[in-house]
């Protein structure tokens, strides 16, 4: 294991430390983005009416059902013209993104410790 001095202190693993949270850092990304991802083409599905019987429309709401389902019902559905603004996929969008940056923050926390 390397020894590293900083600020006058002696640290082991330092490095190797920095280096996987980084990768789990990375991996944490990813996965919010994916999830960031199908919850707009869900949100979009939405606003946009799609029949809820086509394959893709399926598709998307089995991927997202696990993750919206905290905060259905939260908020009523406004429609406007027609467009179908579904508040709480919103509020879900904006509450995994807290969860994200607060993960983050953890994670940011553990490599400088």
């Amino acid at each position: 294991m390397r020894t590293e001095l900083i600020d006058g202190r002696l640290h082991r693993g330092t490095a190797s430390r920095i280096s996987v949270v980084a990768g789990i850092a990375r991996v944490v990304d990813y996965l919010f983005g994916a999830l960031y991802l199908l919850l707009l083409v869900r949100f979009a599905l939405e606003f946009f009416n799609a029949r809820t019987g086509a394959g893709f429309f399926q598709l998307i709401r089995e991927l997202t059902d696990a993750f919206y389902a905290p905060f259905r019902g939260l908020f009523a559905t406004t429609i406007i013209d027609g467009a179908h603004f579904v508040w709480p996929l919103v509020v879900a969008i904006l509450g995994y993104m807290v969860l994200h940056a607060l993960i983050r923050g953890l994670l940011r926390l553990i490599a400088n410790g």
